[in-house]
């Protein structure tokens, strides 16, 4: 007999990773919530930040970061450049 997991990361409704409500605004985080389980709890995307755009939010434009998979929904996103610093 198989005893099944609470959260076994696999999801029958397919939501888990879908996008939630909610927006996040902080430098160096994706600014979208996705589904972390099948119970419906959002949280933060986790994926690297490689975008920078707008969001429009109540009656304004909110600056927010982005990774690759949610970039396409923000205005006038611009590609992030990544600075490398060498040390001796």
């Amino acid at each position: 007999m198989t005893i099944p997991s609470i959260y076994s990361g696999v999801d029958q409704l397919e939501i888990v990773g879908q996008v939630a409500p909610g927006i996040f605004a902080q430098d160096g985080r994706c600014w979208r919530m996705v589904y972390e389980n099948p119970v419906g709890q959002g949280g933060h995307c986790v994926e690297p930040v490689a975008w920078v755009g707008r969001w429009k939010f109540l009656k304004g434009r909110t600056k927010v970061w982005s990774c690759e998979r949610h970039a396409d929904e923000l205005m006038g996103a611009r590609r992030l450049t990544m600075t490398v610093v060498l040390s001796d």
